[in-house]
């Protein structure tokens, strides 16, 4: 080293002992990069005999100088704004994670009453048996101590997609026959060893049976290679099997893995909700459906929904023609087809004409019979039939006759007294009209 850089250190080393301002690496009190400044006690400097620092000393400032850059990091992380969360509302049976999805656009608020209207719906179910009772998808696979969970479980799954645009009888005749007549029932082995014709053959009578012969082919391979020999267990993993849709997944899930996770709506559930007014979904269907029932419904009644609505719209609340004269909630239901009657008084001489009120499907037909009286009033017959929008695809009739003082001359006869003959013709031609 120099003279001249030997005179600089030792100056320096002077003026640091002497300098009571401390230093960066011999105090505390250093403002930080937030301002504020530290409070660390002041540490003692151990110098060599050359004026170096000890390696004691130098591993506590680099330790210490450590701790501060990782002090300043976290303090930068912590001031920085947080990420926008996500205003999304979950609920329970989403992919995002086990019994959750996001909310739905179909969303509703939970319709008044329902609980009487489900509870009159699941009394009349109970008094009344259905097709699905029996013949439903989930009571379809075999079970027993002789069969393998997992061939129970491929059974269910085989019925929901042989169900679709299929009626229960039908479905139902087709699975039994597949669990006879494959080698070994219906298994995932036996679907995979029968030839393709002899399946087609075997599910003839279901609906779009040359597609569900090949869906049945491939979910079959899907699940040995992928799954195991058993079903997915998931919603997902069942969606994404050929010929599986929403409802199919949900009703396996509840059926095959005593999993709830979310409603399985097909043409009925979907057709009964909007009838009664729960929601109004009904030109989006049926996922549309789904949502809007888990947007208020009572996880708890997730299940049953599906076998109450379905049976009872296979009996009475049917897609033509809903027998709503027997429904227990005809009071309670929007869509109910009605009947508004105006009744037609004939005053004659102050009396007043016994009326005979005869229906003729869901036409009012007011009948007069009276002998010889003297008619001073007008006689007029009105019916009407109000039916709700819903069942647009039926003829609203709205029958309207007036028979007002040239037509009345024609119920009277010389004397000014009324015929019974004349006037029971009148009444019949008014139902000829009517009909």
């Amino acid at each position: 080293m120099s003279t001249r850089a030997s005179s600089r250190l030792r100056d320096a080393r002077v003026k640091a002992e002497s300098d009571p301002t401390p230093s960066l690496s011999s105090t505390t009190n250093t403002p930080t990069v937030s301002g504020r400044r530290s409070t660390r006690t002041p540490r003692t400097i151990v110098k060599n005999e050359d004026g170096s620092l000890d390696e004691t000393t130098l591993a506590r400032l680099k330790l210490e100088a450590d701790e501060h850059r990782q002090a300043l990091a976290a303090e930068k992380n912590n001031n920085a704004t947080p990420a926008r969360k996500r205003s999304v509302k979950e609920e329970p049976g989403s992919s995002s994670s086990p019994g959750v999805v996001k909310k739905s656009k179909y969303a509703t608020k939970e319709p008044v009453g329902w609980e009487t209207t489900l509870d009159r719906i699941r009394e009349f179910r109970m008094q009344n048996p259905a097709p699905v009772d029996t013949m439903g998808c989930e009571r379809l696979a075999e079970v027993g101590d002789h069969i393998p969970p997992e061939v129970s479980r491929f059974q269910t799954l085989m019925s929901l997609v042989l169900s679709s645009q299929t009626k229960d009888t039908v479905t139902s005749v087709a699975v039994r026959r597949l669990q006879k007549e494959l080698k070994g029932g219906l298994t995932i082995q036996g679907v995979l060893d029968v030839p393709n014709e002899e399946l087609n053959s075997i599910i003839g009578a279901v609906g779009f049976h040359n597609k569900k012969t090949i869906y049945m082919k491939q979910v079959a391979e899907i699940c040995k290679n992928q799954y195991g020999g058993d079903i997915p267990d998931t919603a997902e993993g069942l969606i994404a099997l050929p010929g599986v849709g929403p409802k199919m997944a949900y009703l396996t899930l509840q059926c095959a893995w005593n999993k709830n996770l979310g409603i399985g709506v097909d043409t009925h559930v979907h057709r009964i909700a909007n009838r009664l007014g729960w929601i109004k979904t009904e030109k989006d269907g049926p996922e549309a459906t789904r949502e809007a029932l888990q947007s208020w419904l009572p996880k708890a009644h997730w299940r049953e929904i599906n076998y109450v609505l379905v049976g009872f719209g296979q009996v009475l609340c049917l897609p033509r023609g809903p027998l709503c004269g027997d429904c227990p909630v005809q009071d309670r239901c929007p869509s109910a087809t009605g009947v508004k009657r105006r009744k037609v008084k004939i005053e004659i001489k102050d009396e007043v004409l016994d009326e005979q009120e005869t229906v003729s499907g869901d036409v009012a037909i007011h009948s007069i019979h009276k002998t010889e009286e003297n008619v001073d009033e007008k006689v007029k017959v009105k019916t009407e039939v109000e039916e709700s929008p819903f069942f647009a695809s039926e003829t609203t009739q709205v029958v309207k006759t007036e028979l007002e003082d040239e037509s009345n001359a024609q119920l009277f006869n010389e004397d000014g007294e009324i015929s019974k003959s004349n006037l029971m013709e009148e009444s019949a031609d008014i139902e000829d009209l009517v009909q």
